[in-house]
């Protein structure tokens, strides 16, 4: 009778079994996110053999990929796409005819590339790249960001169009502050554009859609049109809201080496490290392993990478290294003027750089909360800069852990840290922020300047070749292995990621 009675059982029980079995598989494989999932005190996986690793550069499996191409990915921003706008309405009669400043024809535009658009004045080029919408002064102002071959002024009478959603007219803001962010001592050529913004005061409470550039006269005929980076509705005042954190990064540009790897490492650690996105620029120098890798990070499931696409001007390309220079100061501050509403901090670092928490503390809200804790003689700080120590690949390196762990291998770094004065990168808050460089705030308003770090709380690690070959040796370098707090959860992650991608790493 009993057995009579587990035969007809059966089925549903070797059902229940199946569902409990996948269910199971799914928790073991997922990501895990919140670093508050592993106490101090928790074991860690056992070390992994280095060569269970992935070949460098294995090739997707064929379903992973196919999978991966049918993904959705993030749809494009589309400030870009001024042509749609345009068309859109230039059969309208409103914007036909009108004397004082007639709409904007997308024939008028002169476009340098595809992201830069040219405007002449005298002997003076503006490259136009982008609009944002700036609520922070006391009288909001619309920021035009792009590239003007002086860096030494004078700059013409300048004047702004905005034109807003539904309106058949533009408004006229005169202009109230051009910026440099840039110094004459960096470097200077003939013809160079240097990255430059210009503020007018919007005295509407509304939010243009479209703005456009004249000199001389606020009449004249465009032959510009940006549409303005939209911010989200204000709200109120959040109590007790956590730091959010962004990253801004400058453009990559991998086109001969295959890092899929090693960014998987370093945007995993992003994570842990407490950052909401991170925004980067994609040049389309990039190897084709290391275009699908980004493909997983930019897909509207996941959504933790902006990749954003540029095109390097032609100007001034036989200096590589002064244009590299300039353009990335110009997409640091796109990036910042991006991230306003989304984040109070970004951080500007490569992807060979970690601002790394130290002590008890394993993240980054945390550790700005207990900095702003410290900083008693300043209520409103600008940036907290962190000191840069290398941890060059010429040293030692941990075997234990596979070899597409990089930093995770290297844990012994040079003795010192770099003098203060060079090469800190920084965390910078976004309320009070206006111009930034690579190292550090170039303006800010209503705070106090930059904080330096102490490296008891906090450093720049810097996984590259030391500009200062003697200190591989002397002092004697040291092992500082502070990031083994988060080796257990970096490896769970990245590992899962590797599985996603098919990757040949993913069986260990």
């Amino acid at each position: 009778m009993v057995y009579n009675q587990l035969r007809t059982l059966r089925t549903p029980l070797l059902f229940l079994a199946g569902v409990l079995f996948l269910f199971f598989l799914l928790r073991l494989t997922a990501p895990l996110q919140n670093p508050r999932y592993f106490e101090d005190t928790s074991p860690l996986f056992s070390p992994l053999h280095h060569k269970a690793a992935a070949l460098h550069g294995t090739p997707l499996k064929m379903d992973a990929e196919k999978e991966l191409e049918n993904l959705p990915t993030r749809p494009e921003d589309d400030e870009q796409d001024v042509e749609a706008l345009l068309r859109g309405n230039e059969d309208e009669g409103w914007a036909k005819g009108a004397k004082c400043a007639p709409y904007p024809r997308f024939e008028d535009l002169r476009f340098q590339n595809p992201y830069f658009q040219h405007t002449r004045h005298g002997n003076l080029s503006y490259y136009l790249y982008g609009a944002y919408y700036d609520r922070r002064p006391q009288i909001p102002e619309v920021m035009i960001l792009g590239m003007v071959t002086t860096c030494t002024g004078p700059y013409p009478p300048t004047h702004l169009q905005m034109w807003f959603d539904g309106d058949t007219k533009p408004e006229f803001a005169p202009l109230h502050e051009t910026k440099l962010a840039w110094y004459e001592d960096w470097g200077k050529v003939e013809g160079a554009g240097y990255p430059t913004m210009l503020r007018f005061r919007v005295g509407s409470s509304r939010i243009p859609q479209l703005v456009s550039l004249v000199f001389g006269n606020s009449c004249a005929v465009s032959q510009n049109a940006l549409k303005v980076v939209q911010p989200p509705a204000e709200e109120p005042p959040e109590l007790n809201r956590p730091l959010r954190t962004g990253v801004c990064v400058k453009y990559l540009r991998f086109a001969d080496i295959d890092m899929s790897d090693r960014l998987v490492e370093w945007l995993e650690l992003m994570r842990i490290l407490g950052a909401g996105k991170v925004t980067a620029y994609d040049i389309g120098e990039l190897h084709p392993n290391i275009s699908r890798t980004l493909a997983h990070y930019t897909r509207s499931a996941d959504g933790f990478l902006d990749l954003r696409k540029f095109q390097l001007p032609n100007e001034i390309k036989e200096h590589p290294r002064l244009r590299r220079n300039l353009i990335e100061v110009l997409l640091y501050n796109d990036c910042l003027y991006r991230s306003l509403y989304d984040f109070d901090f970004v951080a500007v670092v490569d992807v060979d750089e970690v601002i790394m928490p130290l002590g008890e503390t394993r993240n980054w809200p945390d550790l700005l909360v207990d900095l702003q804790t410290r900083d008693v003689n300043c209520t409103a700080r600008s940036s907290y800069c962190f000191q840069n120590v290398y941890f060059p690949k010429e040293l030692p390196v941990d075997e234990t852990i596979p070899e597409h762990f990089h930093m995770l291998r290297h844990l012994v770094r040079v003795a010192d840290h770099l003098d203060p004065a060079l090469a800190v990168k920084c965390l910078h808050n976004t309320a009070y922020v206006r111009v930034l460089h690579n190292h550090f705030a170039l303006e800010w308003r209503d705070s106090c300047g930059p904080f330096g770090v102490s490296t008891d709380l906090g450093q720049m690690q810097h996984y590259r070749h030391v500009d200062d070959t003697k200190t591989l040796k002397e002092p004697p370098p040291k092992r500082d292995d502070n990031i083994q707090r988060f080796q257990q959860q970096l490896i769970h992650n990245s590992m899962a990621v590797h599985r996603q991608l098919g990757w040949a790493a993913a069986a260990y």
